[in-house]
């Protein structure tokens, strides 16, 4: 009976649902997550094809990967440092478009913000409640950030546009810490 009881153990054990390490790579926007190479993904041809954006000091860019998005509109932004060469992944964003409906945006993005936080319970969760972007255009935005022990962050906003709302979005960010600090240092001059 001792030997049953033993092998029940090991079997109930090995069959228990795992706890989430707070390890950023465990999140994946469409299968991408930070730290990786973008070349698992796309040719250096299609990345430098498809450049959505650099940023005005050169340091970093932003790439639109437009393969099999079932979620998110217009592909998924994947950022990395412009002069690297095996072009790690330090923030990868998916986008979806709400138009007129700010209201389910905010509904969504209570449902994703309750399942990010069953997956990193112990990350520190830092809330925005609605606040003006500080452009012209009058833009609001409500975000929450996820913050694990290694100082990366998943964050999740609604942007709302009161002036154009066709515009409305939601947005999920996957970002290094070392891309986080070069953002903040970018705001901040």
């Amino acid at each position: 009976m001792k030997k049953l009881s033993t092998y029940l153990f090991f079997i109930l054990f090995s069959f228990s649902s795992p706890s989430f390490a707070d390890d950023i790579q465990d999140f994946e926007i469409e299968g991408i997550t930070i730290g990786k190479s973008l070349l698992d993904y796309m040719t250096e041809k299609e990345i430098k094809e498809n450049v959505g954006f650099v940023y005005p000091d050169k340091k970093f860019t932003l790439t639109v990967y437009k393969y099999s998005t079932e979620l998110y509109d217009k592909g998924v932004g994947i950022e990395y440092k412009s002069n690297d060469k095996t072009y790690k992944i330090e923030g990868v964003q998916g986008r979806v478009n709400f138009g007129n409906d700010i209201e389910g945006c905010y509904k969504k993005q209570d449902e994703i913000e309750k399942e990010i936080s069953s997956m990193f319970q112990s990350s520190k969760i830092k809330k925005f409640d609605i606040s003006p972007t500080g452009s012209d255009d009058g833009s609001l935005y409500k975000q929450t950030q996820f913050y694990v022990d290694s100082g990366d962050a998943v964050s999740v906003e609604c942007m709302h546009y009161p002036l154009t709302p066709e515009g409305n979005h939601l947005k999920i960010n996957i970002t290094s810490v070392e891309l986080q600090k070069y953002l903040i240092r970018s705001i901040i001059k």
